[in-house]
């Protein structure tokens, strides 16, 4: 081989390996102009860009139902973008754009997570930023600082209890009722109530949370399940437990308008999960489309279509969600406790000797 063509083929290796970083630079650079145009160019630029695309990949931690109402939406406003989808659950999603990133391979165009597993990606440089225009239209907390990792929707804690065994006037207000006597071995809660206990340290600091989950288990004996939230509140309603303590607040209103025998309770304030976050991939192969998708998901009418079909609580301020708690609100933060995520898992973990 002559020195030439080495060096040729050289180059060739070292320009495949710089070339992602272009491409990730490119990628958020292209978002970054697009922003720059007024709203109505910005708009009609956009538009005319994803059509060009004409397809974009989601990977998503929602479920299948939810996620093809938000397309079916999606479509019927942009019929010219066809999304593809795969429904992987938050560790599958993470785990999933890593493998294919450490592989060079670049399929996805929007991931949609939890927001520990969203703040892995974001730190490993696989989401690119970008500020949607929806963004002024997003609850509190559901949004960091900068308005580039939006939530979509999240989980309110409520304490949902069995309304034969337990009387409205004897329900627990406040997560500290849950340590009178009256409710010793008739609690439940999740094995990974880990939100939870981030939230309470927020409110309360460390040392109560502390001793308030110690007493729950000690004293109240509480019964610590692995099932989904679905079925710990199913077994609430079939009288199994009086009380859970992490109760979904979605859970609740389905199952008590289905006549289910349950009630629930927002203490306040009401601790909200860590929203799941939608981001743009750093490679993303179809970028406007990426950028139409996260607008129309943060859009007015697809917070309409999680709330009134999905009962969840989407991200807009515009849009109620079926119950509003009428307290205080906290969400927990992905940036404060994302990258504690481990270390809050142990403490958990420790707390209830597990």
């Amino acid at each position: 081989m002559s020195l030439s063509h080495r060096n040729l083929l050289l180059f060739l290796a070292g320009m495949a390996l710089l070339w992602p970083r272009f491409a990730a630079a490119d990628v958020e650079e292209t978002l970054a102009q697009l922003n720059r145009k007024p709203a109505a160019e910005r708009e009609s630029v956009l538009v005319e860009n994803a059509k060009k695309e004409g397809a974009l990949t989601l990977y998503t931690a929602t479920n299948n139902r939810d996620t093809q109402d938000i397309i079916n939406g999606f479509t019927k406003r942009y019929p010219g973008v066809k999304v593809s989808f795969l429904s992987l659950g938050g560790p599958g999603v993470l785990n999933k754009v890593t493998t294919e990133y450490r592989a060079n391979v670049y399929n996805v165009d929007v991931a949609v997570l939890t927001g520990n597993n969203a703040l892995e990606l974001i730190d490993r440089k696989m989401l690119v930023r970008y500020k949607s225009p929806m963004v002024p239209f997003v609850r509190k907390g559901f949004i960091d600082d900068e308005g580039l990792w939006p939530g979509v929707y999240a989980i309110g804690y409520t304490l949902i209890y069995n309304n034969k065994r337990v009387t409205p006037q004897d329900a627990p207000k406040q997560y500290e009722d849950l340590l009178k006597p009256r409710w010793k071995k008739n609690l439940l809660m999740d094995a990974e109530a880990h939100d939870l206990l981030a939230g309470l340290i927020d409110i309360w600091g460390e040392k109560k949370a502390q001793s308030f989950l110690q007493e729950l288990v000690q004293r109240q004996e509480v019964t610590f399940a692995r099932q989904s939230h679905t079925f710990m509140t199913q077994l609430v309603a079939a009288g199994e437990h009086d009380v859970i303590i992490d109760g979904y607040a979605h859970n609740a209103v389905k199952m008590k308008s289905e006549g289910a025998p349950i009630n629930f309770v927002f203490p306040n304030p009401t601790i909200v999960r860590t929203p799941s976050v939608i981001g743009i991939a750093a490679h993303a192969p179809h970028p406007y489309a990426a950028a139409l998708f996260e607008d129309y998901h943060l859009s007015k009418e697809a917070s309409e279509i999680m709330v009134n079909q999905q009962g969840r609580w989407a991200p807009r301020k515009d849009v109620k969600w079926t119950v509003e708690p009428d307290t205080n609100v906290h969400v927990v933060s992905m940036f404060t406790w994302g990258r504690k995520n481990r270390d809050l898992a142990a403490f958990f973990n420790k707390l209830t000797g597990r």
